[in-house]
Parts: structure tokens; C-alpha cells; sequence
């Protein structure tokens, strides 16, 4: 169901018709079948790589798979037929033949992982998009090599669990991670991962931060509370906070920003996503995971719907979430006729990510697995949102009123709910 409010909000509940996705596959821990393995909340991340050619994810007790993966054909259930830290592991694919997938023992229960966009600095010693970052449960990080089974750097600033990861699309080659120390911290990768920063103001755990894609100076983070931050890095060793966003009624856990940097959603205990314009403080989108939404009384509180994790797709029509019901949805409120995909999972779980083409859905899961979905239904993208995306990322919205656009064209830019 849809509804319309006078601040030109749209509230989105899960009440409506949903596709159901057929192609679904499990990918097992490596630890499937062994009876005495119990799982932990240790397994719970899960990354694509930025061109889309590998996927990683934890698979409990300190060990981080990574497998080749293409979307544009059939995903299969891959079974392991040899075994070794940080070594190479074939495997027997029924559709694609041998695969070549890597082990890596990162020692300590991991909590996070992302993998290196692409860094022209590092194009002369190594594929940066090969470069796998994981947090670590007592504050180290580690960064690996998924190509050759080397680790690149360790680094250790954060005093408890990394829980956060993100790097920077442009400029210098920069890290920032977050951490239920209260802290964020800046490593610099051109210098040898040396940390430049540390980044102060959260009074309370942090859940999440993401750069934005466009503008690698303003850094978006989440945590315990009900706000969401948002900062200005206008250097490596500077910064300073823009605002609060205020409007969940519980934990904030998750943030993405959309691909132009326009939008920012953030996900929440209270049963909602919000996508937000950040720097008005703007409400444009609530996507709500009970229908109908309850009240914020009973958000603040165990509800039966906390939603752990949210991400845009990288062309800014598909929004992810996976949610403590079980399930994983596709919001695509972007389309004329506004759709939404959802699907049972096995197990509770706790990452979501899509893949850079928009056709994989992956789900990270508590026990270990992984849930893939592959979305039959992409479409090719209409020129009015290709022309949306080209100009809201060079234009911000605070430019964009200073010209003399006729209301239905600024609405659209501003994705306003008036032109779908």
C-alpha cells in the first residue's frame, strides 16, 4: 500500500502485490554438515566486489570464503572438494565446471567486510578491486589480496569490534572505518594504511557509515540511537559534523546512499527504512515492514520486525532490505508501476547486498549461508532516470532551486513523489 502525506512523503508498507523470485540459491558455510558446529553472530557479512566478478562472505569462526561470480549466468550450489587457510579450494559447479574459490583465516570472529573500488594508485602493484577489507571482533582490520592469498595490511587503532567499512570512489586512496568503541577512523592506503584521523561524536556504539559515491568528503553513520549523522571530511585529518537526521523511533543499524549521492537510506529497529534528501534533512520515502505501520511506542521496543540491513543498487532503482521476519525485499519505488520483490530466507538474516549489475541479491545469513536471488525482472533503465542520475550528480539540491525549472521537472529531480 501507498500512501501520500501533505510533506509530500511517501510511505510505502509491505502490503501490496509482491513477485515472488524463483531463482534461488543457497550457498553453504563450510562448516554445513559438521554436526558439532553451532553458529554465532559472528557470521553475518557479505561483499561484492565493485566490478562484480567476486562475492565473499564470513562463514563463522574467524573464516571468510571467496568465490568467483557471474551473474550473468546461472548461480549453482557449489560443493568443496579440498580445503586450506588462505588457499585455493576447487570447486565442482554442475553448470560453470571448476571454479577456484579462496579460504581465508582471519583469526578472530569477523563482523564486517567491503571490498576496494577501483584505485588508480594501486593499478601498477595490484588490482585494487581484488583488495578485501574485514573487521575484526577487538578492533583489528585486515586487508587481503583474494587474488593471491596475501595479506596486504593489518591494522589496529580501534579498541572493540570493527563494525563498519567504507572507502572512498575518488581522490585519495582512504578507509574509514567505525567501531562499537564510539569512534570512526581514516587510514590512508597510500601510505602504507597509516591512520590520519579519528573521528569523534557518536556517544554510543556505531553501526554503519558509507562514503558518499559522488562526493567522497561527506560520510554518513549510524549506530545506537535514534539519529543519523552526517560529516564533512574536507581533508584526511579534518572534519566536522553537518547535521542530524531525525525520525526513526529506535537503533538505527544501517545506511546506503543512492549512486548520484542524492539519496540516503537508512534502516532501522522501528520496522522502517527511510530514504532521506540528507543535506535538507527531508523525508522523501518510508518503507515500512508492518502493515499497517505501528506506532511509535511500539517501534521503540522488541517489535518482531527490526530491519538489519538496507542497500541501494548501483543504477539508484532498487532499494534491499532484509528484515528480522525472515524475509528479503526489493523495493522499487522508482518504476512507474511501483513493485516490490520478497522472499523467505531459511535462516535469520543479517547483510544484504546487490550486486553491481542489479541481478543478484545476496543475503548473509546467521548460520553461515548465503542466499542468493536473482531478479528476472530488470528492466532497461528509462532515459528520465539515466537524465535524473547525470544531473543530480553534479548538481545539488540547493543548486538545482537557483535555477528556473518548471515544478514538475524540479520535483522529478528532487524525486518527489508527483512524476513517477
Amino acid at each position: 500500500m501507498v500512501n501520500f502525506n501533505s510533506a509530500k512523503q511517501i510511505k510505502f508498507s509491505a502490503n501490496f502485490d509482491k513477485e515472488i523470485a524463483s531463482d534461488v540459491t543457497e550457498l553453504p558455510s563450510i562448516y554445513s554438515g559438521v554436526s558439532r558446529w553451532k553458529p554465532g553472530r559472528e557470521s553475518k557479512c557479505c561483499a561484492f566486489s565493485s566490478d562484480g566478478s567476486k562475492f565473499a562472505w564470513c562463514n563463522g569462526h574467524g573464516f571468510v570464503k571467496v568465490v568467483k561470480c557471474n551473474s550473468g549466468e546461472d548461480i549453482t550450489t557449489e560443493e568443496i572438494t579440498s580445503r586450506g587457510d588462505s588457499a585455493n579450494l576447487k570447486v565442482q559447479s554442475k553448470k560453470r565446471g571448476c571454479q577456484i574459490v579462496r579460504l581465508l583465516d582471519c583469526g578472530k570472529n569477523v563482523v564486517s567486510m567491503e571490498f576496494a573500488p577501483k584505485l588508480p594508485l594501486f593499478q601498477s602493484k595490484v588490482n585494487s578491486t581484488s583488495l578485501l577489507a574485514i573487521g575484526l571482533e577487538r578492533g583489528s582490520i585486515k586487508i587481503w589480496n583474494v587474488d593471491t592469498g596475501d595479506m596486504v595490511y593489518t591494522l589496529a587503532d580501534h579498541t572493540q569490534s570493527v563494525t563498519g567499512l567504507t572507502f572512498a570512489t575518488k581522490g585519495e586512496p582512504l578507509m574509514i572505518s567505525c567501531s562499537e568503541d564510539f569512534t570512526m577512523k581514516v587510514w590512508d592506503l597510500g601510505e602504507d594504511g597509516n591512520m590520519s584521523l579519528t573521528i569523534k561524536g557518536h556517544n554510543s556504539p556505531i553501526h554503519y557509515l558509507a562514503l558518499s559515491p559522488n562526493d567522497p568528503s561527506i560520510l554518513a553513520s549510524v549506530g545506537m540511537g535514534k539519529a543519523v549523522y552526517l560529516w564533512k571530511l574536507p581533508h584526511k585529518r579534518t572534519y566536522k559534523k553537518l547535521r542530524l537526521l531525525r525520525g526513526h523511533n529506535n537503533d538505527v543499524v544501517s545506511c546506503s546512499w543512492s549512486p548520484d549521492g542524492a539519496l540516503l537510506a537508512t534502516a532501522s529497529h522501528d520496522t522502517t527504512v527511510i530514504v532521506w534528501e540528507p543535506f535538507s534533512g527531508d523525508q522523501i520515502l518510508v518503507l515500512g515492514h508492518l502493515f499497517p505501520m505501528p506506532s511509535p511506542i511500539y517501534v521503540g521496543g522488541s517489535n518482531g520486525a527490526w530491519v538489519k540491513s538496507v542497500c541501494f543498487s548501483k543504477d539508484g532503482t532498487k532499494i534491499a532490505t532484509v528484515c528480522e521476519d525472515n524475509r528479503i525485499r526489493v523495493w522499487k519505488p522508482w518504476l512507474q508501476d511501483t513493485s516490490m520483490l520478497e522472499n523467505t530466507i531459511p535462516k535469520e538474516g543479517y547483510q544484504c547486498r546487490i550486486s553491481p549489475d542489479g541481478c543478484i541479491i545476496a543475503v548473509g545469513k546467521q548460520d553461515g549461508s548465503v542466499t542468493m536471488i536473482k531478479d528476472s525482472s530488470t528492466e532497461v533503465n528509462s532515459l528520465l532516470h539515466l537524465c535524473r542520475l547525470a544531473v543530480r550528480k553534479s548538481f545539488s539540491l540547493s543548486l538545482l532551486q537557483t535555477i528556473a525549472l518548471p515544478p514538475p521537472i524540479m520535483e522529478y529531480l528532487a524525486y518527489r513523489p508527483s512524476i513517477a
